[in-house]
């Protein structure tokens, strides 16, 4: 009877939500919005965003900016092969170090600018999808598809010119090379 009864409170009891469990890096969201996102959206801008928030840079970028394509977008519209400019800066964040990359691409490709942030040992991209779709639907970008627990993605047109732009959380990143990565990115 005890069991029975155990159970029945056990059925009873309110689900615990998953989004409850805490991110591996509490500011990582934050940290991608200041360093990619907020003011102005243009190479320049992007640099001393993350020059002057310090940023380490990198010699010899190791982050294969290519393989931020490669992930679960439905309609496939970008291309991140064969960047004119690679630069790459490294930062400790919560604890672990942390890669910022800035890459340009020919002016005629859909997104000539892509900034991203690398995060190591990441289970899933859904702790942060919550601060980050507050933070790119602030620019005007929108929902457009999702593979729970790990990839979701907004795009849209920003500016006053309406250019066409993209922003990506993937916790299953191969561009870092590293097992368990989670990128964070936009493109514009």
């Amino acid at each position: 009877m005890r069991r029975l009864w155990a159970l029945a409170l056990l059925l009873m009891a309110p689900p615990v939500a998953a989004a409850e469990a805490p991110p591996e890096y509490p500011s990582a969201v934050q940290t991608f919005l200041d360093a990619c996102v907020t003011g102005e959206l243009s190479p320049s801008a992007r640099e001393a965003a993350i020059q002057s928030a310090g940023w380490t840079p990198v010699a010899t970028p190791t982050v294969d900016v290519a393989k931020f394509g490669i992930s679960k977008a439905i309609e496939r519209n970008f291309d991140y092969s064969k960047p004119v400019t690679v630069r790459q800066w490294t930062k400790m964040v919560d604890g672990s170090p942390v890669q910022a990359v800035l890459a340009t691409f020919p002016a005629g490709r859909r997104y000539p600018t892509l900034c991203a942030l690398t995060f190591p040992n990441v289970k899933a991209a859904w702790p942060y999808d919550d601060a980050f779709e507050a933070g790119v639907k602030a620019i005007g970008l929108k929902g457009k598809s999702t593979d729970l627990p790990h990839y979701y993605e907004y795009s849209g047109k920003i500016g006053p010119e309406k250019r066409p732009a993209r922003a990506e959380i993937f916790s299953r990143s191969q561009a870092s090379g590293e097992k368990n990565s989670m990128h964070l990115y936009i493109a514009f």
